[in-house]
């Protein structure tokens, strides 16, 4: 009988666990849920003019970062807070984001906003695979109106061991995993990149081109495939601490969306910096043309 209970419970909890990646499926059946807020991560010309999904706020991604000098920045708490409250966040809310994926960047707002939603405290957060173009594709509803979120409650408690600064970076050079999301040209220092002055990578990163991780129709691969690549392939372990990073910190969401989000990987670090802070800079090494696998290094490089 104590058996028949214990796996009926766990039953339950199966069911109602919250996934990071939800199907269109998942998601038109969440539609008249009180505690389920849908946001369409969109340009406001894009959001009014193709239509969204019924119900859906609307948010874009220069609501929640700043500019510093040549790079970007997660917005303060503050401001952060404000924001998730008038998207009719509260504090038990579950949120689901999803973009209208024209090319494979648009997915990215979508995985930036869900690494700020959770850094800033937001304990249920997915992302709808396959954006509007997959709803559609499927004949599900849209609408053009405008809908006025109520005020949300949400208080924000930032989660700190979720973002790396330049010098949290410094100071673990050649000590942790890193995994550089751009592509590998760039990574590799052959091709330069508009806004980034020094070419090549991290000391000590690894590449991992951030759309080997989805298909063709913009949509993200089986969740053990992705296991191979990184376990396997990477050898990276489930608690390990990882540091993950790119270009401007969009990139790299999509990375930290697989291993936190989708793996299960606990202790994944994004900077946010990332390149267009570290190369832009004359006190940071790079490393160039060469492939690189983590070695944790006696001497870091000055």
């Amino acid at each position: 009988m104590k058996k028949i209970i214990v796996l009926w419970v766990l039953t339950v909890v199966h069911l109602f666990a919250w996934e990071a990646l939800q199907s269109t499926g998942q998601v038109a059946s969440q539609l008249n849920d009180p505690k389920v807020i849908i946001i369409d991560v969109s340009e406001p010309e894009i959001y009014s003019k193709e239509g969204h999904v019924h119900g859906a706020y609307h948010t874009t991604i220069g609501q929640w970062r700043s500019a510093h000098d040549k790079h970007f920045l997660i917005k303060t708490p503050d401001e952060i807070q404000t924001h998730i409250r008038s998207l009719g966040i509260n504090t038990d809310s579950n949120v689901i984001l999803y973009g209208h994926l024209a090319s494979p960047k648009d997915m990215l707002h979508s995985t930036y906003i869900y690494w700020a939603m959770k850094h800033s405290g937001v304990q249920n957060v997915a992302i709808m695979d396959g954006g509007l173009e997959q709803w559609k594709g499927e004949k599900r509803f849209v609408i053009n109106d405008n809908p006025t979120a109520p005020e949300g409650n949400f208080t924000i408690k930032s989660v700190p061991n979720m973002v790396a600064d330049l010098a949290y970076v410094k100071q673990n050079l050649g000590k942790i995993p890193m995994l550089d999301a751009r592509p590998s040209e760039i990574y590799f220092g052959i091709t330069a990149f508009n806004g980034v002055e020094k070419l090549g990578h991290i000391p000590g990163a690894m590449s991992y081109y951030w759309t080997y991780s989805i298909t063709p129709e913009f949509k993200v691969k089986p969740s053990e495939t992705l296991k191979k690549i990184f376990s396997e392939g990477f050898g990276l372990g489930q608690n390990q601490e990882i540091l993950v990073y790119c270009t401007g910190g969009l990139e790299t969401s999509f990375n930290y969306f697989v291993l936190n989000g989708i793996l299960g990987y606990t202790n994944v670090r994004l900077y946010d910096g990332s390149m267009r802070e570290w190369g832009n800079r004359q006190d940071t090494p790079m490393v160039q043309y060469k492939w690189e696998e983590f070695h944790p290094m006696v001497e870091v490089i000055k």
